[in-house]
């Protein structure tokens, strides 16, 4: 790698993840040239060879760290030094960021559009005010299983960096409805909202969403207090919808299916795993509504899946790849063998 980047001074993308032998130190004579580098998954490198690299590429505008567990807060502040054409940025699941790395990184590195903090628990709504301060242009922000970060830190984010597209915030368990209409009034432009597991999400907070948020493409609120209202709020508004997560809502009855149906047409994956109280209707509702469907996972749907509604389902969507009827009882093989023909 060190004669690669010898040798080629026009290198100006560098994709290196996985190499598990590579420590990163071979590249503190990398070009100047250089904007982006994929390093996800080399877990020699550490902070000193991330300071390396920032001086020599201070024209960086992506860098990939996941999971360089060597990689600290001392690595994001050799970034807010020297690399302050940086946009996007992935520290998910490295050693140890804190408040203090990301307030650093958010003072020297002002164009951030993309920023991926995935598993720190210690992140807080600290890091998010400081990302409010100075990033205003982020337009992905992903802080699953961030459970410090509460509605002070996401309302004060939402309001500073309306031109949010994507936000992340599954596990985050002290995030309420609060947050989310925040979001609704604030990011208008929003296309992909997680919220699996976070707190109390529910039928309100997804109304005010669907009407602030009327371009969601993708919309995850698995393990989430909504029911019926919901779906028909998204179904009146969110006609763009196409990848819908509602794994073990189990307020959700045939009613709310069938209003998604009619008003998401574009839907091409749903997730309706675990959701016990649907039965046969909600199937011919998704089979006559959703016919681009490519993905639909039915798991432990055990009142839902019969013969007759996957027959009906298999004759109208026939663009479907996968289809999850894990411990869906009432199926037979002579039906599983009939939609495999």
């Amino acid at each position: 790698v060190a004669s690669l980047v010898l040798h080629c001074p026009r290198l100006a993308v560098l994709q290196l993840e996985g190499c598990r032998d590579l420590s990163g130190w071979c590249l503190s004579a990398a070009t100047p040239r250089l904007t982006q580098l994929a390093l996800g998954g080399c877990t020699l490198v550490t902070d000193a060879a991330v300071g390396a690299i920032c001086r020599a590429c201070t024209a960086l505008t992506s860098l990939t760290l996941r999971q360089c567990r060597a990689v600290s807060d001392a690595a994001l502040r050799s970034l807010a030094t020297h690399c302050p054409e940086l946009r996007a940025l992935d520290v998910s699941r490295c050693g140890s960021v804190s408040d203090e790395g990301i307030a650093a990184l958010a003072a020297g590195c002002t164009a951030l559009t993309c920023l991926e903090l995935e598993g720190y628990t210690d992140v807080s709504d600290v890091g998010l005010l400081a990302l409010a301060q100075s990033c205003t242009d982020l337009a992905t922000l992903n802080l699953w299983v961030c459970n410090g970060v509460t509605d002070s830190g996401v309302c004060a984010l939402a309001a500073a960096c309306t031109q949010l597209v994507s936000l992340d915030l599954r596990l985050c368990t002290k995030v309420s409805g609060t947050a989310v209409e925040a979001v609704a009034r604030h990011c208008p432009h929003l296309k992909a909202l997680y919220t699996e597991r976070a707190g109390r999400i529910d039928d309100r907070s997804m109304a005010v969403l669907a009407q602030g948020c009327r371009r969601l493409e993708l919309l995850d609120v698995g393990w989430c207090d909504i029911a019926d209202a919901a779906l028909g709020a998204l179904a009146a508004y969110c006609t763009e919808l196409r990848t819908l997560s509602l794994a073990y809502c189990e307020a959700v009855s045939d009613h709310g299916i069938q209003m998604l149906c009619r008003g998401c047409i574009a839907l091409c994956s749903l997730d309706l795993g675990g959701c016990s109280r649907l039965s046969e209707a909600s199937l011919v509702a998704i089979a006559h509504g959703c016919s681009r469907l490519q993905s639909l996972d039915l798991g432990s749907c055990k009142q839902l899946v019969t013969d007759k509604g996957l027959l009906t389902l298999a004759s109208k969507c026939d663009g479907l790849r996968s289809l999850n009827l894990r411990f869906c009882e009432q199926v037979s093989d002579d039906a599983v063998d009939k939609v495999l023909q």
